[in-house]
């Protein structure tokens, strides 16, 4: 008995940690885009039901509830688009298209019901190149031992004699009678060799508990229940996969595989989305017949239990983007019920094995073009959907932007975290146990059952969507397979859904009706075995944008599409096409009408089509002359000790110092460390820099973190001496280690240290960033140093120091008497002295988390805060820059924030808010993160179990997780906690441009959407491009992040090129400034044109840029 109730609580556990799923909104008064259909309307009688069973059901069967396919296609040759449906447990169906969207059943008479047992996905191809479309069935699960083998229904072109079109099953005849738990199967020339091939999706056999994750078995081949690549050679289809490079393995947990050109070069690629914890796949097509799988070299972060993937261009770039779902709840109650995340140390597990950056979102990988990939998911609002299977991007108004389709739900919810609780008890599970075994039926039906919306999304441009309320499309449902096509011949795109234990959804699309925009059809003729040109690709021209679709039929979740592409494209009355066949060959359709079908024939192309080679007019050129240099982060783990933090503080380094510091003419480089190692000095050369030998002085203080660092003439004898902060949150908040450090130097560049207990005597301080200016003029350079955090007390203010300077090296700290406003004045992250009222004295901008863009007036060496004009912008702000941007004579302000691209979104009126106590007095204080939500009340980030952990006594107040699902912070905790409880506040995450308007007054630009993807960390500014005026480079990135908010990796550094009147470009090659990694501080080298750029647990990268770069 305790051995079953071992396994059962275990099962259970990877369950639930495995497999981690948002109301539908009000409806509108608007008319939906699209309108369902009734069976009675359509007639068609369709759902997928699943009855109980006690030997096959959700605990004997992981995929049970994962649903059945859509394919769409005219297999009668009429001009009309058929529906063909996979049920699990009942026959599959084939419906014929009589028009007006009615459809006839003839399974029985066409042979099609298939005899296997779960059916799973479905494809409709012309497999043997005859003009009819056969249809390909994968079945899974063996319910009645060995009959899951997939069918292949050749489609005979023979109508019966009542005129029906009939089928013969011959996938062992074809070798595709695959035995493994088959998902899916896509088919597609990736020889060019002008026939079919296919590439079955399997999920492993082994029970996800019995891998052991230290051994990364991904080598290790099954060779009958893993994926397959199967060459078609003579119409038999032979397996290829070892030989051309195709995982094959016993940890493949396939659930969807979508094929399409990923790095244009007209060959197709194969992206593999892997349930459970082995991580995804992207193979490239090496035009040779083998493939390289690239995933890692190409994507920083993708999804941990991947689920259904789409591939498409959406925006309109030429570039194939591609779309994976996971199971993120969108609704706050559902997230708080039935979600939870890997901790740090497992996380770090996973990657330490081979499993890569994996984490519990739907990602939106966009393609840069250069083969990498940035997540931006976040940034488009499509990374919580809920329980998703399939994702579908087509134009669902025909405005010339692909929307997004997801179909959510799942019947039975493993994952709710009260029921995981309830049937891990010893009493439930002796309960539901006895000598025949399981009681599975009483097991399951205390599971959960809530129908979850349906999500679409209307594409706005920019990488940008917004739910589209107005779809029609968000019904609460269990649906799992969706195609697309269009079933009435009217121009726009019509939908069917396949639902669990619910009937068949099927919409029409109304966008004729309720829109002027245009479309345009074209239907395909392939040659050879490949009769509907799979692989070829439709570029369309209009006037101010081109955009790209491929006939690639197989995508989203178990399902295949109409092979006619409709294409919308918006108000555009006419219209260039340029067909490029899987040949190569090319065929170019000018001055074509809208809202048109036409029919294009590949024999009839004649000439060859040559891609484009990318832009290479580059600014920046990186140079190959490899300093010798590489800053190691130490290894500590802010979480271990402050479990309320979203991100780590410690690996905010390094920052770097350049200046002559030995008078030789050439600049050097002083690089700061992390804690336990010893900075760096390089010392500059005609060839370049070299490591300097007198460092012994750094390295008596090597324990310390060094977050920032200024070489300026602190004694007066005309040589550039060093301040360098000593932050981050690894020690005690009085450990001397937090002391910062002046060093003097000699004037030939070898230094001695300070006994100066800087930046105040009497005080420990954890600084992140000092600034120097002669703020009093008397003429020595005075000094700012921030504070960036109290150890132990994220929240609690820090405070600016100032250290007046008496001109032979000696700093008094005189903030009381000069600066009182500086004392406890935030998370200080950054700071700059700059003179922005044009009256020849340096004000004070300073930066920090949860800080207003803060501005200081300097009167007479005293310093006020100044009421500017500054709009309410409290942020997560990490790094400041000052630039004349638009050439008027003053100095602009930008300022680098957390970014968009994130799960934490932020406005004036609903603001991010930090409240800060000791809770429960144990004498640590408690940080706990609210959203403001849109009924006015603040709602915390932390889940139930994290802030059980900080705050033991919440677990009597919340005994179970429903409690929890929508407490607000006054009701978790009471009103005598909340006394004098210090709340801070964002407003905005957004990187900012402030242009200034003279008299502290200023200006909000907004910057292109690429500055929004990642923290930024460091910004620099100058005319790169040589055109007269001043352009931005950024860099940024964070990837010490807990995995329920997912690591910052979008950014491969910024380019923003300023093209006049305040007005700025961006694009993904950024010209040459492309940087990999955790950036942290851009400089110029001094009267040269070259810029060095330092890195977080990684290597300097030096460019060159202008017109003589090289």
């Amino acid at each position: 008995m305790q051995k079953i109730y071992n396994i059962l609580v275990l099962f259970l556990i990877i369950i639930a940690l495995s497999c981690k799923k948002d109301n539908a909104p009000e409806n509108n008064t608007t008319k939906p885009l699209f309108t369902l259909l009734s069976a009675k309307e359509t007639g068609i009688n369709f759902n997928n039901e699943l009855p109980f069973s006690q030997e096959f059901n959700v605990y004997t069967y992981r995929n049970y509830y994962n649903g059945g396919g859509v394919a769409l296609g005219d297999v009668n040759n009429d001009g009309l688009v058929d529906i063909y449906l996979t049920a699990n447990a009942k026959e599959n169906k084939l419906y014929i298209n009589k028009g007006n969207f009615k459809f006839e059943d003839i399974t029985t008479s066409a042979g099609v019901s298939g005899t296997k047992a779960w059916s799973t996905g479905v494809t409709m191809v012309d497999i043997n190149g005859d003009g009819f479309l056969d249809i390909y069935v994968c079945n899974s699960g063996d319910v009645h031992g060995d009959n899951k083998q997939n069918e292949l229904f050749i489609n005979s072109g023979i109508k019966d004699s009542d005129g029906k079109i009939t089928f013969i099953e011959k996938a062992e005849e074809y070798g595709l009678a695959d035995k493994g738990y088959s998902t899916h199967a896509s088919f597609f020339d990736y020889d060019k060799d002008g026939d079919l091939d296919a590439y079955i999706l399997n999920n492993s056999y082994q029970a996800i508990g019995s891998f052991n994750l230290k051994k990364n078995e991904r080598p290790k081949r099954d060779p009958e229940g893993g994926d397959k690549l199967m060459e078609n050679i003579n119409g038999v289809f032979k397996d290829v996969s070892v030989k051309a490079g195709i995982y094959g393995s016993i940890i493949g947990f396939g659930l969807g595989v979508t094929v399409g050109d990923v790095n244009n070069d007209g060959w197709d690629d194969i992206y593999v989305s892997n349930d459970f914890f082995e991580r995804d796949y992207l193979y490239m097509n090496k035009q040779d017949g083998t493939f390289d799988e690239v995933l890692t070299q190409q994507m920083k972060s993708i999804s941990g239990a991947s689920m259904g993937a789409d591939l498409a261009d959406i925006n309109n770039d030429g570039n194939n983007d591609i779309f994976v779902t996971e199971m993120l709840p969108k609704d706050y109650k559902r997230l708080k019920s039935v979600t939870t995340f890997e901790d740090w140390n497992k996380y770090q597990y996973n990657v330490k094995n081979g499993y890569y950056h994996q984490f519990t979102r739907n990602m939106l990988q966009s393609n840069n073009g250069n083969n990498t990939f940035s997540e931006v998911g976040r940034f488009s609002g499509v990374e919580a959907s809920d329980w998703s299977w399939g994702a579908l991007f087509f134009d669902m108004d025909n405005d010339g932007l692909k929307d997004l389709f997801i179909a959510n739900g799942v019947y039975q919810d493993l994952t709710d975290q009260d029921y995981l609780q309830y049937i891990s008890s010893e009493e439930i599970v002796k309960s539901i146990v006895n000598k025949q075994g399981i009681d599975y039926k009483q097991l399951i039906k205390v599971i959960p059952s809530n129908k979850v919306a349906n999500q679409a999304y209307k594409n706005l441009g920019n990488l940008n969507f917004e739910l589209y309320t107005d779809s029609g499309l968000l019904e609460p449902s269990f649906s799992n397979g969706s195609a697309y096509g269009d079933l009435d011949n009217d121009g726009d795109l019509d939908l069917v859904v396949n639902n669990i234990n619910s009937d068949l959804f099927i919409y029409e699309n109304n966008n004729n009706n309720l829109s002027k925009n245009h479309y345009i059809k074209v239907k395909l003729q392939g040659e050879g075995k490949n009769t509907q040109a799979i692989g070829a690709k439709v570029q369309i021209y209009l006037e101010k944008d081109t955009l790209l679709y491929e006939m690639q039929p197989i995508r989203g979740f178990q399902s295949s599409m109409d092979y006619t592409l409709t294409m919308g494209i918006g108000k555009e009355k006419q219209l260039n096409l340029r067909v490029i066949w899987p040949n190569g060959k090319t065929t170019l359709v000018e001055n074509t009408k809208v809202d048109n079908t036409i029919i294009l024939s590949q024999v009839n192309a004649t000439e060859n089509y040559a891609y484009p080679k990318r832009d290479l007019e580059n600014i920046f050129i990186k140079s190959m002359n490899n300093i010798e240099y590489k800053h190691v982060e130490n290894n500590y783990v802010d979480f271990n000790r402050d479990r309320l933090l979203n991100t780590m503080m410690s690996t905010e380094g390094p920052k770097m110092a350049i200046g002559d510091v030995n008078k030789d003419g050439f600049s050097d480089l002083f690089i700061g460390s992390s804690a336990g190692n010893s900075p760096t000095l390089l010392l500059g050369n005609k060839d370049g820099f070299r490591n300097s030998a007198k460092k012994l002085v750094f390295d008596k203080n090597a324990a310390s973190e060094d977050a920032d660092c200024i070489f300026f003439d602190a004694d007066n004898d005309n040589d550039l001496d060093l301040y360098v902060c000593s932050g981050s949150v690894e020690y005690s908040n009085f450990s001397s280690n937090y002391l910062d450090r002046l060093y003097l130097n000699d004037g030939k560049g070898n230094f001695s240290i300070s006994n100066q207990k800087l930046p105040n005597p009497n005080s420990y301080n954890s600084t992140s960033n000092v600034t120097s200016s002669d703020i009093d003029g008397d003429g020595d350079q005075d000094l700012f140093v921030g504070e960036r955090v109290i150890p132990s007390k994220y929240g609690m203010p820090g405070s600016g120091f100032l250290l007046i300077n008496n001109g032979k090296g000696l700093f008094t700290d005189e903030t009381q008497t000069l600066a009182p406003e500086f004392i406890n004045l935030g998370m200080i992250t950054d700071a700059e002295f700059v003179d922005l009222d044009g009256d020849n004295d340096q004000d004070l901008v300073v930066v920090g988390e949860f800080m207003e863009i803060t501005i200081f007036k300097n009167e007479k060496g005293k310093f006020k805060k100044e009421n500017s004009s500054l709009p309410d912008l409290f942020g997560w702000w990490n790094t400041v820059h000052t630039t004349d941007i638009d050439g008027d004579g003053d100095l602009d302000i930008i300022v680098g924030n957390h970014g968009l691209n994130s799960r934490f979104k932020a406005t004036t009126k609903n603001p991010i808010k930090l409240f800060v106590k000791d809770f429960d007095n144990n004498g640590r204080v408690d940080p706990i993160m609210t959203f403001t939500a849109q009924n006015g009340k603040d709602y915390p980030f932390a889940l139930r179990h994290d802030l059980i952990d900080q705050i033991k006594s919440l677990k009597k107040i919340f005994p179970d997780y429903k409690s929890f699902q929508d407490a607000t912070i006054n009701e978790i905790l009471s009103p005598k906690q909340l006394e004098n409880v210090a709340v801070l506040k964002a407003t905005t995450l957004e990187t900012t441009l402030l242009i200034n308007e003279g008299n502290f007054k200023f200006k909000k630009i907004i910057l292109p959407y690429v500055a929004q993807l990642t923290p930024i960390y460091a910004i620099n500014s100058g005319d790169f491009d040589q055109d007269g005026d001043i352009d931005i480079i950024m860099g940024g990135n964070l990837y010490n992040a807990k995995p329920e908010v997912g690591r910052y990796d979008a950014s491969y550094g910024v380019f923003i090129e300023n093209k006049g009147n305040l007005k700025f470009e961006a694009n993904a090659t950024n010209k040459g400034f492309n940087i990999d990694g955790e950036i942290r501080s851009i400089k110029t080298i001094p009267n040269t044109n070259k810029i060095i750029v330092t890195r977080n647990n990684d290597s300097l990268v030096q460019f060159s840029f202008g017109k003589n770069a090289q």
